[in-house]
């Protein structure tokens, strides 16, 4: 099984591959730069790799929620290349790629994940590992002011927290997690594990029905 990744939802750009059970990665922190970038990234893992756009059983992608501009790169960019090379498309949440990332590195399994959404609004999403070492959401992502994210339903000696939203916004987060990343960014080798299990389902899409994900309804009709 050969599937590509990506993800440009942060501030960063990060693509991967996976060939059988073997991700291999490139990650970079480029603001404003992802557009540039990121087909140089593939063209270069592709070569490292010796793996040709042909022999991919499929592409993944962070489909956000996000910065408005990163999400449209990737969705547009696997877009692409899912109508050229007729490829199955998987969109995964950016929060989901980046709390399985973390529990692929540090192994935690009951994460927060906040992102700072600007206009004084958070993307929040909950996250446990399940039996199969996959992270599964519990109840919905949701963007709201930080004030406003429903943390009274956990608690906080068994919760990690990941993701800058708790830096930005610490002074209006009273929770206190168990322990907390705010560094971390969404990278493309979290897509993964979770690419993987959907195209062993079957549960992908066309190129023309994988859609960007954006949480703000008004952001997405000004923008169709």
């Amino acid at each position: 099984m050969k599937i590509l990744a990506i993800e440009t939802s942060s501030t960063a750009c990060s693509v991967a591959l996976l060939v059988d059970n073997e991700v291999r990665s490139i990650h970079e922190n480029a603001p404003m730069q992802q557009a540039q970038k990121v087909l140089l990234l593939i063209d270069k893992l592709l070569h490292e790799t010796g793996v040709s756009l042909n022999q991919l059983n499929a592409l993944t992608f962070g489909c956000g929620p996000g910065s408005f501009t990163g999400v449209r790169i990737a969705t547009s960019v696997m877009q692409g290349i899912g109508y050229a090379m007729d490829l199955p498309l998987i969109p995964i949440s950016s929060l989901a790629a980046l709390a399985q990332a973390t529990y692929e590195d540090l192994n935690w399994k009951n994460m927060l994940v906040c992102i700072d959404a600007r206009i004084q609004e958070v993307y929040f999403g909950a996250y446990q590992v399940n039996d199969e070492g996959l992270v599964k959401k519990i109840d919905k992502e949701i963007v709201c002011s930080p004030e406003q994210i429903p943390l009274s339903a956990f608690d906080q000696d068994k919760w990690q927290a990941v993701g800058n939203g708790w830096d930005v916004y610490q002074e209006q987060i009273l929770f206190k997690p168990l322990v907390k990343d705010s560094l971390r960014l969404p990278m493309a080798s979290g897509l993964l594990s979770l690419a993987k299990k959907k195209y062993e389902n079957r549960d992908w899409v066309k190129a023309s029905e994988a859609l960007p994900v954006y949480l703000r309804d008004d952001v997405a009709q000004k923008k169709r």
